[in-house]
């Protein structure tokens, strides 16, 4: 009987009474390629255009190149400003690396399933069960802003000011529960103030498009989206 691949890691099950006398080779490449990929792989893969890019998969003892869903980290890179990465739906825990300063990738179960989304310079320590994707807890990681931005949700802002006004604004079509929080970086929201801009959005009930101005040097809070008639809410009082 020939040697069948298993489901998940594409690891080579050698057949009975196959490969005598290289069955070792077969086994030790398992170990050394497979095995350590899936425990200890990183894999940086550099996307182009705004399209899709699919994981290989392939069968047995592949280069990380040739298998690159079976990696234990996956840090993708590009310069367009959305991406989309398509995975084989089967169990796995992933650590994934937006290395990417301005775009943010989607990340797609098979070929039509669930999404979980990763802005720039974001990290995440993932799950999915072939059918849902489910984030575990990882530390914030926190960015320093001295001029205009468009905050990603997940920013922990330390917003310096001490250059002059800016204005940071609150991301696009956000879901329930999104948040970005603003610290002020050198103590100067009073002689320069931020400008917190939620687009379309509301914060705390206001007409939409209606922007904060923080002068309170200081000052550190977080907002979080509730829905279209609350929009964005202070989370701390």
């Amino acid at each position: 009987m020939a040697s069948t691949f298993s489901t998940r890691l594409k690891i080579e099950l050698i057949g009975d009474g196959e490969q005598a006398g290289s069955w070792g080779t077969t086994t030790n490449n398992n170990l050394n390629q497979s095995l350590e990929q899936a425990i200890a792989g990183v894999l940086t893969i550099a996307t182009t255009g705004t399209g899709t890019t699919t994981l290989t998969t392939g069968n047995g003892p592949q280069a990380q190149a040739d298998n690159q869903a079976r990696q234990a980290a996956l840090r993708f890179t590009s310069s367009e400003a959305t991406h989309t990465v398509q995975y084989p739906a089967v169990e796995k825990l992933y650590l994934l690396i937006n290395g990417s300063s301005s775009c943010t990738f989607t990340h797609r179960l098979g070929a039509s399933g669930n999404t979980i989304t990763l802005g720039p310079n974001r990290t995440k320590f993932v799950a999915t069960d072939g059918t849902n994707w489910f984030e575990l807890e990882i530390e914030p990681a926190y960015v320093e802003k001295t001029t205009t931005y468009t905050a990603v949700a997940g920013d922990n802002i330390f917003a310096d000011t001490s250059g002059g006004a800016f204005t940071i604004t609150l991301p696009s079509s956000p879901s329930q529960g999104d948040e970005v929080s603003f610290i002020d970086a050198e103590g100067t929201f009073d002689t320069n103030n931020l400008t917190v801009e939620p687009g379309s959005e509301k914060i705390m009930a206001n007409t939409a498009g209606d922007e904060m101005v923080v002068d309170t040097n200081n000052a550190a809070f977080t907002l979080v989206y509730q829905d279209s008639d609350f929009g964005w809410r202070f989370r701390e009082k």
